[in-house]
């Protein structure tokens, strides 16, 4: 497989956990930090054209799930909304090479204690909470893009990634403050479901393997079919 090799990457959400930990792997003496909002479509067009990005890495999401059963409407505006915003200037400019969408294994549901460990890409999705349900939205509006559009995608669903640097509200970090002050450990439900975890430093090797060994998935069929169906 050939190798591919970005000029000029936009790394969204980088001010966040795991995105902040796939820049540092990837920083370059050239590396530009910029404020904003992925909603807004002035700004991203004006990045994508003035920065001549040809690959995008979209990390930026709303992620907590307890927050998203609070204040759902954020989610969708951040996760469904902010990812058609970026998708639509992906189209307006017709410059991007590469579109690595970063999804999480939550769109397939909850995982039981005695799960074959794993989830096939071909599973139904079954989202149990905004969060996931926004993150199953947002990518078939990314796989609607590539059929429609013929933009180049790789859509990744990663599990539950832990480190240095994560947010106090996520699950390890939370449990050992907790622990610390001798307070007592939530579990939602029964104790049945189960986590998996990899740590930050080998989920950003990951994504820099795949941002230049990826494979995109192929659009050219989908819609050689679609004008097929049209016929």
């Amino acid at each position: 497989m050939a190798t591919y090799e970005p000029k000029n990457i936009l790394i969204t959400g980088a001010a966040g956990f795991i995105a902040f930990h796939v820049a540092n792997r990837l920083s370059s003496p050239n590396l530009k930090f910029v404020k904003g909002d992925i909603g807004s479509a002035d700004l991203v067009n004006y990045l994508l054209i003035t920065e001549s990005i040809d690959t995008i890495m979209h990390f930026a999401a709303q992620t907590h799930v307890d927050k998203s059963l609070d204040n759902s409407f954020e989610f969708t505006k951040n996760n469904i909304y902010g990812t058609h915003v970026l998708l639509e200037a992906c189209k307006v400019t017709g410059q991007i090479r590469r579109f690595i969408h970063v999804s999480t294994d939550e769109v397939y549901g909850e995982t039981e204690e005695d799960a074959v460990v794993g989830n096939d890409e071909a599973l139904q999705l079954l989202p149990t909470n905004p969060y996931s349900a926004t993150k199953a939205g947002a990518e078939m509006l990314v796989m609607d893009y590539c059929r429609s559009y013929g933009l180049p995608v790789i859509t990744t669903r990663g599990n539950n990634v832990y480190g240095p640097n994560q947010f106090p509200e996520k699950l390890i970090p939370k449990f050992i403050l907790l622990a610390m002050r001798g307070q007592p450990l939530p579990i939602h439900g029964d104790g049945s479901n189960v986590r998996s975890y990899l740590y930050c430093e080998y989920v950003a090797e990951a994504f820099e393997v795949i941002l230049h060994k990826g494979g995109s998935w192929s659009c050219i069929q989908h819609q050689d079919q679609k004008g097929k169906e049209s016929d």
